[in-house]
C-alpha cells in the first residue's frame, strides 16, 4: 500500500468529525514509520477550520511518530494513546494535549440500540367480560 493510499484511509476513518470540543488551535504534524507506506501528514485545527493535508507542517505544535495500525487503532479506541506513548509506540514532540485533542476526531458513532429481547407469548388471557348465555332453558 502506498502512503496516499494509507492516507486516504485514514481520513476516511476520521470523517467529518464533531469539531466543538475543540477549544484551542494546533497543529500536528503526522509522521507515519511503516515501511511500506511511510510519510508525513498533517491535522490542523486553526481558526473554526479543521484541515487533514499530506503535507509536512513545519510551525507545528506537536509532531508524532507512529505506525500507521497504531494511529488507526487510537483513532477508533483500541489503544490507549497515554499508554502507547509509555510504552514508546508513540513518540510525541511538542504538546501532549494536541496528540489527545486529534485522537477525539474520530466518527461519532449512533448510539447502540439494545437488542431486543425475545418473550414467549401468553396464551390469550379469556377477558372477564366475555358474553353470557343469553337465555338458560328451563324444563
Amino acid at each position: 500500500m502506498t502512503f496516499i493510499e494509507k492516507f486516504e484511509e485514514i481520513k476516511k476513518k476520521i470523517g467529518t468529525p464533531d469539531t466543538s470540543k475543540l477549544t484551542e488551535s494546533f497543529a500536528v504534524q503526522v509522521n507515519l514509520t511503516d515501511a511500506d507506506c511511510g510519510g508525513a501528514f498533517y491535522i490542523a485545527y486553526i481558526g473554526g477550520n479543521l484541515a487533514i493535508e499530506p503535507y509536512d507542517y513545519r510551525d507545528n505544535t506537536a509532531s508524532i511518530n507512529l505506525k500507521s495500525k497504531d494511529l488507526i487503532d487510537a483513532m477508533t479506541g483500541k489503544l490507549d494513546v497515554l499508554a502507547a506513548v509509555m510504552a514508546g509506540k508513540i513518540e510525541v514532540y511538542g504538546n501532549i494535549d494536541h496528540l489527545k485533542a486529534i485522537m477525539t476526531l474520530r466518527k461519532t458513532r449512533a448510539p447502540r440500540k439494545p437488542a431486543a429481547k425475545k418473550t414467549e407469548k401468553k396464551p390469550a388471557e379469556k377477558k372477564a367480560t366475555e358474553k353470557k348465555s343469553a337465555a338458560k332453558k328451563t324444563k
